[in-house]
This record gives structure tokens, C-alpha cells and sequence, in this order.
């Protein structure tokens, strides 16, 4: 049996804490490197009937640099039976392939809370980024889909409050179709 979360590893030790922070809610869970997932593991996950999220997490570099993953990206995004979050890295690669801009923020910040609004209320969230996702107007600190989420902050540090916030969605989408919902 597959697992029902798969949280993609960009050699950045955050990405354990956000294992972390969804362990409680789910279990079914597995850590992958990102070479790995998308050479082994993708092709059984698009086969599957099972409802699946995906969690691009947070790595070093520009997302240009990880181009070879964009078309394997998109089609995850397309397929009803993913959930795809993005965060940091993960929002900019997302962003990248929804034809937004990555470039350096007008302000770098590291492991600094901002204050952010979502879904209607103000929260606290933890920054550690030098670039952002931009249109031609302004920066995307947050950017939805139709199956899925990406931010730029990192939900899962000990700078953001209300952490479970933003990972309810993702949670909601797997417990719909299992009967816990």
C-alpha cells in the first residue's frame, strides 16, 4: 500500500519538521528525496486509485534549478487525485510552472516572523527566503489551486502560530474520501 503522504526532500533539513507537524494527523507518511520520488516513486503514485498529497518542500537554490521536474509537477497538479502543497522552494518551483516570476525579494528575510492574512484572519509566519513569486504587479506570499496550496513562509516553523492552519486543507482532502471526514 502506498502512503498517503509524501513529502518531497530538496536536501533541506526543514522538511522534517514538517513530517513533523503532520505526523499527529497522519501517519501515513514518507519522506523522499527529490530525485528519488519523481524516478521511483511517481509513476506507482499516478497509477494509483488512493488520494494522495504531495508536499514540495522547502531547498536551497533557484527553482530553474530543478527544471527537470516541471512536467511531472504540472501533471500532479492536473490529476484530481493529488493534493499539492508548495512550501518555499516548493511555492517558487509551482509558481514557476503557473508562469509566475521568481526573482530576489525587495526585502530578504531569515527566520523572521511577518504577518500575513489567510483565509480572513491575521497570522504570524516564519520567513526564510531571499527570493519570492511575483506577477507583473506584486509579490504571491500565497497561491491556490484547484487541489492544493503553496506559501512562500514556512508553516511548519516555531515562528508560525496556528501551524495546523495551513496544513487543514491538505488534512480535509485526504479525509474526504476515507470516511473520516
Amino acid at each position: 500500500m502506498l502512503d498517503k503522504i509524501y513529502i518531497i526532500d530538496f536536501d533541506d533539513s526543514f522538511t522534517y519538521n514538517i513530517a513533523n507537524v503532520l505526523y499527529s494527523k497522519e501517519p501515513s507518511m514518507q519522506v523522499v528525496h527529490y530525485k528519488t520520488f519523481f524516478k521511483d516513486v511517481y509513476f506507482s503514485l499516478l497509477n494509483s486509485n488512493e488520494l494522495h498529497a504531495v508536499i514540495l518542500g522547502p531547498g536551497p537554490g533557484h527553482p530553474d534549478d530543478y527544471q527537470d521536474i516541471f512536467e511531472a509537477v504540472k501533471l500532479l497538479l492536473n490529476c484530481k487525485r493529488f493534493y499539492i502543497l508548495g512550501i518555499c522552494l516548493g511555492h517558487q518551483i509551482l509558481g514557476t510552472i503557473q508562469g509566475y516570476i521568481v526573482k530576489k525579494s525587495h526585502e530578504a528575510i531569515h527566520g523572521q516572523q511577518v504577518e500575513i492574512e489567510f483565509k480572513g484572519e491575521k497570522f504570524q509566519v516564519q520567513r526564510y527566503n531571499s527570493l519570492c513569486v511575483y506577477d507583473q504587479y506584486k509579490e504571491w506570499p500565497i497561491l491556490k489551486y484547484p487541489r492544493g496550496i503553496s506559501y512562500q513562509f514556512h508553516p511548519e516553523s516555531i515562528g508560525t502560530t496556528q501551524k495546523d492552519i495551513f496544513f487543514k486543507d491538505l488534512i480535509n482532502f485526504l479525509d474526504s474520501k476515507t470516511g473520516k471526514n
